[in-house]
């Protein structure tokens, strides 16, 4: 598997060499889509195809009788078997709600309309679910990864936050992904990137021991394959947005653009975090959540916006094509300056009828049934927080660690408790401490002290350079209801772009790790209560070992890898993980992992370090 910043690197060198020598680019990008399937040909030819040319033999030479004869047909029969379950997978549909024959008449006769309009081939479904997104999604069939199935795929929340032609606009761009109008080439090779990547994935899961070569093999192609055809995916962006803005007109596709992320944006930053706060009082996930966010997004969407600088030229990840909003508006002829007026038109959701209500109460139930476990698992870690609060408010004293964790308890768990002047006094003890200058620097945001509170949020990034995605988040938050033109949102672009290129560098706490690079942790005993405190909220977690990685040249606050002996499943383990990440409160950035996700480096740091620093009682 090729690592992020490899692949960064290989789609850089790609571009260049699409944008100077574009035939080329194309030969070299068809011979290694044509290696897929040449292996999976040869795979089949040397067992099934060796197989049936022994039993012809047998059939038409009749050699003399002999037992061992059997053995090679037995073999060979049973890894071709093997082989052929491998990549014969059974690719489902869409998850949601496939819209049935007489259903939402009114959304099917647009949909209808629009793919006229673009001249694209029929869809097999069009699909409902929970998303704030729309797909073209393709199915292949099969080993045949040629013939596809195209399922439509829209979200209800972007429904509820588009207008009509907003809409028309953004299936105009689904189908053009279908329609492939752009070329047929580019349109198979986009096809192409997903069945590669679903057939991986499709044998991973066979976990049968005979097609594992071909797994490995698939396991590195098929990532190379979507770095190397990453080029031509990102400019059937453009080409799909040209599509959209034919058939509903430009303002219209780049209006939808702008939407969806404000959309996002406001989702991310204000919606779902106010959602999971409420996990501290109540032990069960709220009911009607998709009538609350319908609700919500016509309330948080205002009617003429202007997009920010901040999301304009926001990168998208390595695995996502879309290029940036600033360059799809600018392919679009729409100055990104200017706002975007919407129409006072109803929303798009109206167009599914007396299917809307029916949709919200599903999707409702399930995001409640799969957000229970880990919303009783933070409701659980409420109680925690609060009894260790109490704890700590019946103490006489404090050291300055605990003086810090009062002031966070307290602004979480005590509405009545003013939080500012428990870390003003405890910053005035431990001025280093990373996590309290950003606590303190966002809550000196929300009482709009904002020259304060701007000092104290770079003052955490200057300490802990783990901490600047919150920290910009934070501020993103912060500037979403300002003006553009206000001064404050003028610092928060400087800092932006004086922090965010330390976050695409190499770092090197993600090089691979040498006995040399593994110091002592240096923890404090304070700082070891709190890992134990936030360990033991966790059954699983038997013990725990801590070194402290080399930085080079890294003027940051040290970074440090966590070892637990974890007593329960894989499963259980990949979905903690994350969280008991989040939650150690070390002088520093850190990353977890157990005695079986990370086997050879977790031994490596257990050897070195010896004794364990948490042990369960």
């Amino acid at each position: 598997m090729r690592s992020a910043e490899s692949k960064r690197k290989l789609v850089e060198r790609l571009e260049r060499e699409a944008e100077a020598a574009p035939a080329r680019y194309r030969f070299k990008l068809t011979m290694l889509a044509a290696l897929g399937y040449g292996v999976l040909a040869a795979a089949l030819a040397l067992t099934l195809g060796l197989l049936a040319f022994i039993v012809l033999y047998m059939l038409i030479v009749r050699p003399p009788a002999d037992p061992w004869i059997a053995l090679p047909i037995i073999v060979l029969g049973m890894t071709g078997t093997i082989v052929l379950r491998s990549v014969w997978i059974r690719f489902v549909p869409p998850e949601g709600h496939h819209l049935q024959p007489g259903e939402a008449p009114e959304l099917r006769a647009e949909i209808e309309r629009v793919r006229s309009a673009v001249g694209a081939g029929s869809v097999h479904g069009i699909v409902i679910n929970a998303e704030l997104n729309a797909a073209a999604a393709y199915v292949p069939d099969g080993l045949a990864l040629w013939r596809q199935r195209h399922y439509l795929v829209l979200g209800l929340p972007l429904l509820q936050a588009l207008d009509r032609r907003e809409l028309a606009a953004v299936i105009a761009h689904e189908f053009g992904h279908f329609h492939g109008g752009h070329g047929r080439f580019a349109g198979w090779i986009y096809r192409l990137r997903g069945s590669w990547q679903r057939l991986m994935e499709g044998m991973a899961g066979e976990g049968v021991w005979g097609g594992q070569l071909l797994w490995l093999f698939f396991r590195w192609y098929a990532p190379y394959f979507d770095a190397y055809s990453y080029v031509l995916a990102r400019r059937h962006e453009y080409a799909a947005d040209a599509v959209g803005a034919q058939v509903a007109g430009a303002e219209a596709m780049a209006s939808a653009l702008v939407r969806i992320e404000l959309a996002s944006d406001w989702l991310h930053g204000e919606f779902w975090p106010e959602v999971e706060r409420s996990a501290r009082m109540q032990s069960y996930p709220p009911m009607e959540m998709q009538e609350r966010l319908a609700e919500r997004l016509q309330r948080g969407l205002p009617a003429r916006a202007r997009i920010p600088a901040r999301l304009l030229g926001r990168e998208p990840g390595l695995d996502d094509t879309h290029p940036t909003l600033e360059k799809r508006l600018a392919a679009l002829r729409i100055d990104p300056s200017l706002a975007i007026e919407r129409n006072a038109t109803e929303s798009a959701s109206t167009l599914l009828g007396e299917r809307l209500v029916p949709l919200r109460e599903r999707f409702s139930r399930e995001w409640q049934a799969a957000a229970r476990p880990e919303w009783q698992a933070l409701h659980r870690q409420s109680e925690i927080e609060r009894n260790r609060l109490a704890e700590l408010e019946a103490q006489p004293g404090h050291t300055a660690n605990e003086a810090i964790e009062l002031a966070c308890l307290s602004e979480d768990h005590r509405l009545g408790v003013d939080a500012l002047p428990l870390y003003l006094s405890a910053l005035e003890r431990v001025p280093s401490d990373a996590r309290g200058q950003y606590r303190l620097g966002a809550l000196l945001l929300k009482r709009e002290r904002e020259a304060e509170g701007i000092e104290r949020l770079q003052r955490a990034m200057e300490l802990d350079a783990s901490l600047i995605p919150p920290v910009l988040r934070c501020l993103d938050d912060y500037a979403r209801g300002l003006p553009a033109e206000s001064a404050v949102v003028a610092t928060i672009e400087t800092l932006r772009a004086r922090y965010l290129p330390q976050l695409r560098e190499p770092e090197t706490r993600h090089a691979p790790v040498g006995d040399e690079d593994l110091l002592p942790h240096a923890l404090e005993a304070a700082q070891l209560r709190d890992l134990a405190r936030t360990l033991g909220g966790y059954e699983k977690v038997r013990s725990a070992w801590i070194a402290r990685k080399r930085l080079q040249g890294a003027e940051v606050m040290p970074h440090y890898l966590v070892v637990l002996d974890w007593a329960g499943s894989v499963a259980s383990e990949r979905a903690a993980l994350p969280r008991i990440a989040s939650q150690l409160a070390l002088s520093g950035s850190c990353t977890v992992l157990t005695l079986t996700s990370e086997a050879a480096l977790a031994r490596r740091i257990k050897r070195i370090v010896g004794e364990p620093a948490y042990q369960r009682p």
